[in-house]
């Protein structure tokens, strides 16, 4: 419940240790290191979508929720690259930096903000965290502070700072998460997990490759999953 604590200590500890060893630390360590978390995330991604999807009967595993994953990814996804949804995040981005960058500290501040809030990691790590299931929001607070480290090293004390956008952007959300939980039914939130971990696959493709997965223009995906649960119940 409390696991975004986690992120925001993790970008605070990890922006001291960039600050203080700034001579010492090279970008390819950071980069191989952020690969090796990348492929980790990989496997818990794919790990827990099979976990929804798989049964075990008379010796034979079966894939359920295929047609679902299918319709959802593949309409969401439309959804979200006929709204621009990644280029929104990213022109939000600049336009803050360019509002904003008047100084070290700000520039830092401002970077930092963008790196760890704007994004879908937060907001379905935050939800499987509520679900009870924190090992996304984690791994996400070891990639924060692997990245505090490189960005402090070179931005400063304005890192460090951006853990208190960290601490209240990921409170609201488990906020508004915790109450949505009550409301869901469970069988809805696990297609909302199954879903969802498709997209933190789709997260940790974009930290092993240097192609890039808009994994932002997928996150319409969680939405139709809910339209899709509700419209099936009918029938």
């Amino acid at each position: 419940m409390f696991s975004f604590v986690v992120n925001t200590a993790a970008v605070i500890l990890g922006s001291i240790i960039g600050i203080v060893f700034r001579k010492y630390i090279k970008k390819e360590i950071c980069d191989q290191v952020l690969k090796a978390v990348g492929l980790v995330l990989f496997v818990i991604g794919m790990c827990n979508t099979l976990m929804y999807m798989a049964t075990v009967n008379e010796n034979k595993i079966e894939l359920d929720g295929t047609l679902i994953l299918i319709v959802c990814i593949s309409l969401g996804t439309f959804i979200g690259e006929f709204l621009k949804i990644d280029d929104g995040f990213n022109k939000i981005g600049l336009a803050l930096e360019r509002k904003l960058n008047k100084g070290k500290i700000v520039e830092g501040f401002v970077t930092a903000t963008l790196v760890y809030c704007v994004g879908s990691m937060a907001i379905i790590g935050t939800f499987d965290a509520v679900s009870g299931n924190p090992e996304t929001i984690y791994l996400k607070s070891l990639l924060d502070g692997i990245t505090s480290i490189a960005l402090a090293s070179t931005l400063g004390f304005g890192v460090a700072l951006s853990g208190i956008s960290v601490f209240i952007y990921q409170g609201l959300l488990t906020l508004l998460f915790f109450f949505l939980k009550e409301a869901l039914p469970n069988d809805l939130i696990q297609l909302m997990n199954m879903v969802g971990y498709v997209l933190i696959t789709g997260i940790a493709f974009n930290f092993l490759s240097d192609k890039k997965i808009k994994v932002a223009n997928m996150l319409p995906s969680l939405i139709i999953v809910i339209i899709y649960y509700f419209i099936s119940n009918l029938f």
